[in-house]
């Protein structure tokens, strides 16, 4: 597990690069699904994976815009 930051000044840029990690989850599935163009139809794991990390995403929004007033 990820140990906590110590200086509040560093969450942004953690937040941001959380949310680019993120976002290369989302694309990397989405590009092997393009290299495997058999299987048509997305499984219950990846589906509830892809909502898992877009609602994390949808979280790390919400910190920042609470982080930047």
């Amino acid at each position: 597990m990820n140990k906590p930051l110590q200086n509040s000044a560093q969450m942004p840029d953690y937040l941001k690069a959380r949310k680019m990690h993120l976002n290369g989850i989302i694309v990397g599935m989405a590009g092997m699904k393009k290299l495997n163009r058999r299987e048509t139809k997305d499984t219950k794991v990846e589906t509830l994976t892809i909502d898992a990390i877009k609602a994390e995403l949808d979280f790390i929004d919400l910190q920042l815009k609470r982080k930047s007033r």
